[in-house]
């Protein structure tokens, strides 16, 4: 087999205990080791081809024309090692582009899957293959591979839309399931996705699939005169589609409303970005610590780039300068307090010693 997978990045797949390991020598340059470790090696990262290469090099290893060929013969143990070979391949190639755009992740697990369905067939027994899984590949590359087979199953919808993400795909597949439509382009015949030529950065695509999934979700969970609108809205606010259980609360919070009121509650609800009136049932989240409130911040800013003036330029356009300012004479007096000497309870006070005197 060929240790040159994906792009010029080698890859020793003819060592049997690198190859269960689905990882890479410590000493070897490449980025895709599997357990996501970043890549050390700065030259290769600033390589501007580089993603071009592991693509490519992707590509040229998958075949399914070759594995229906070798599937012919009597003795399969050329097509498994094939097979093997091949979603390795993908995965590598897969985690190597991890920090590069949805759409190539998603269009390299539905390979997978397409060669995972493949070779599904040639045992007689599901015992088999997924005791050949276990014996070739790591326990945690189970739950991908389910995935990777589903969004195969998917057919050509997954690929068309693969720049809105697997989960999303995934959690379409789930609504077009419950609801036993054909394909999930049924789901979106009131409501057409974007023109992807035309959506750059994925942005418009993925609202419009939170938005559909929302409104299925609270339609499910009971709420039926829910709109699109303000589906669009409840998707809006956390930029991903409700959660099925934030949907049924939802509704069982609406069920102890009087009946004529539950429309204009709901629409106020969804206007307060998802608040609850002031007299609603539910206990209102405690407000978050200050380590927590430190902690948001150090991670919204922690990376700011102080020496870059177009990123100082962006913060002043948030207005915030006078938060800051108190924030930093909270700070700073918090500080001070913390860092006070407590006051000392076994030594003479100078009161003490100026009576005793």
């Amino acid at each position: 087999m060929s240790s040159n997978i994906c792009g010029n990045r080698k890859i020793n797949i003819n060592n049997p205990k690198e190859e269960n390991k689905m990882s890479v020598n410590n000493s070897d340059t490449i980025a895709m080791a599997m357990d996501g470790t970043p890549l050390t090696d700065v030259q290769i990262i600033d390589n501007t081809k580089y993603s071009q290469e592991i693509i490519d090099g992707a590509r040229s290893v998958y075949n399914l024309e070759t594995l229906d060929e070798l599937k012919k013969s009597d003795d399969l143990t050329v097509f498994y090692e094939e097979v093997k070979k091949q979603i390795l391949s993908q995965w590598h190639a897969d985690q190597a582009l991890n920090v590069h755009s949805d759409m190539f992740r998603v269009q390299f697990q539905i390979n997978v899957g397409n060669i995972l369905n493949v070779v599904e067939p040639t045992f007689k027994k599901k015992s088999d293959y997924t005791k050949w899984i276990m014996n070739n590949f790591k326990n945690n590359h189970v739950r991908y591979f389910q995935q990777a087979k589903q969004l195969a199953l998917m057919g050509d919808f997954a690929r068309t839309y693969a720049a809105a993400g697997k989960n999303r795909l995934l959690m379409l597949e789930h609504v077009r399931d419950v609801e036993k439509k054909r394909e999930c382009e049924m789901l979106f015949e009131d409501y057409p996705l974007p023109d992807t030529t035309e959506d750059e950065d994925g942005q418009l695509l993925k609202r419009q699939i939170d938005s559909v999934i929302t409104l299925h979700r609270l339609q499910n969970a009971g709420l039926r005169s829910v709109t699109f609108d303000q589906a669009n809205l409840v998707a809006s606010y956390n930029n991903e589609a409700i959660t099925v259980n934030k949907a049924v609360e939802i509704k069982t919070w609406m069920d102890q409303q009087p009946e004529e009121e539950r429309p204009a509650l709901f629409d106020r609800f969804v206007q307060d970005q998802m608040a609850y009136p002031s007299d609603h049932p539910y206990t209102p989240a405690p407000k978050a610590s200050l380590a927590k409130v430190l902690a948001d911040l150090l991670t919204c800013y922690g990376t700011g780039n102080l020496e870059d003036e177009a990123w100082i330029a962006r913060q002043r356009e948030l207005n915030i300068l006078e938060s800051l300012l108190s924030a930093q004479r909270l700070i700073g007096q918090l500080i001070d307090r913390m860092r006070t000497d407590e006051p000392a309870t076994s030594a003479t006070s100078p009161a003490e010693t100026q009576a005793s005197a």
